[in-house]
């Protein structure tokens, strides 16, 4: 008879023999809440995944910036409703808090994250001893990361994931914070081979880095009758629509896709472009932009902003969608077109992130040279004037589950356990 063990596994080299399952430390700053619950949903459903395999146990410790419970700032006073400890799908979740200094490009962060959340992790480890840290961005997260794994003795996996490469090594202190701890970490995981080279220019070993891009839950994310989803969201029923997903801040490139849509308006007059996506977060807000473009192409009756929509509403826009557009400046591996693949819905993308490598399997879309005006209405004409396979794109997106990104990373935090 087949036992079921809880908290322990089988050892492979002794039969019979009980041993606990490898505990995980998840350091992850951005990770959903109540108060947000779209906020590193990506990180959220990876180590759900990771947890499902029953490899390992996971805590995670998400760090959350301090503000007082004081209705004087919009954007910052959500962070005072964020429970202290929490469960997300299943995951438990330590939020302790930390002092963040706005304007200072990072300078202090990683220090004051650590000093802020150390007491905690130590409390927590004596629960719950921890064999590996486990942390998502580089920064401030692999650097806060780096500084625990030290303090305990363990080894340290840390994810690149976009910004944290792409940004912050423009300051002098993130960067040499940001080296430090890539030459620190045991095993290395990039989700683009983009994020994998700017790790080996910041100083990371080659051999340490392993490039797994984000899954998709096709569960979530799968076709449903176009005409429904469109009344759903009051989208007209006779319009060919581009759709983009996300903040509405500028490396997202919202304005740019207006700008090209006004060229080739006069050509495909029933094009519209709509746009899902909540305002701007810490000072990044750039929706008042977008609105001046609008205004200023003319493109009002062609462009929607529908606002932001929760995790579990946004499979209705893509299924609305006939096309979806990836123009940001720079990504990682983004959540939002796998998302649309899994639909059935062709993309137009710019040459960003793990974008390139996604869009060499035929048939998904079409990859864009730059992200140049004229180079997006180009490629929106193209696509316009193009048949998809919408059954064949979904086919592909269920080859690329979160399961099987899971499997891939519990090996790289096996083989970084191994390495004690």
């Amino acid at each position: 008879m087949t036992s079921v063990l809880s908290n322990a596994t089988r050892s492979p080299g002794l039969p019979g023999e009980v041993v606990p399952r490898p505990k995980v430390l998840v350091l992850a700053s951005t990770f959903p809440s109540v108060v947000d619950p779209i906020l590193g949903v990506f990180v959220k459903e990876r180590m759900r995944s990771v947890a499902a395999l029953g490899r390992c146990d996971l805590r995670v410790v998400s760090p959350t910036a301090y503000f007082p419970p004081l209705k004087i700032h919009p954007r910052w006073y959500p962070n005072s409703q964020i429970p202290r400890q929490d469960v997300v799908d299943g995951l438990q979740v330590d939020r302790p808090r930390y002092l963040m200094l706005p304007k200072t490009n990072g300078r202090f962060t990683s220090r004051l994250m650590y000093h802020g959340i150390r007491g905690r992790v130590r409390r927590l480890y004596r629960e719950f001893p921890f064999d590996v840290v486990d942390s998502h961005f580089v920064f401030p997260d692999g650097v806060v990361g780096a500084h625990l794994a030290e303090e305990f003795g363990v080894p340290l996996v840390i994810t690149a994931r976009g910004v944290d490469l792409m940004e912050f090594p423009k300051y002098p202190v993130p960067r040499r914070q940001i080296s430090w701890a890539l030459q620190k970490a045991t095993r290395l995981i990039a989700l683009s081979e983009e994020l994998a080279r700017k790790m080996v220019e910041l100083g990371a070993d080659p051999a340490k880095i392993t490039v797994i891009s984000n899954g998709v839950d096709t569960d979530a994310f799968q076709p449903e009758d176009q005409a429904e989803a469109r009344r759903r969201l009051g989208l007209p029923l006779d319009r060919r629509i581009i759709l983009g997903v996300g903040y509405l801040i500028e490396r997202k490139g919202f304005h740019l896709a207006i700008e090209a849509l006004s060229r080739i308006h006069q050509k495909h007059p029933d094009a519209m472009y709509v746009v899902a996506g909540g305002l701007g977060r810490f000072n990044g807000d750039f929706s008042r932009q977008i609105q001046e473009t609008i205004d200023r192409t003319g493109m009002a009756e062609h462009v929607r902003l529908l606002g932001e929509k929760r995790h579990d509403e946004v499979h209705h826009c893509y299924n609305a969608a006939d096309y979806f557009a990836v123009l940001s400046a720079y990504e990682g591996s983004p959540n939002a077109p796998m998302e649309a693949l899994a639909c059935g819905v062709p993309v137009i993308s710019a040459p960003t992130g793990s974008m390139p490598e996604l869009m060499q399997h035929p048939g998904l879309g079409i990859l864009l040279k730059d992200r140049e005006v004229a180079t997006i209405a180009e490629g929106f004409d193209r696509a316009l004037e193009m048949k998809f396979d919408r059954t064949a794109i979904r086919d592909w997106a269920e080859t690329q589950s979160w399961r099987q990104v899971a499997r891939r990373a519990n090996d790289v935090i096996d083989s970084a356990i191994a390495t004690r």
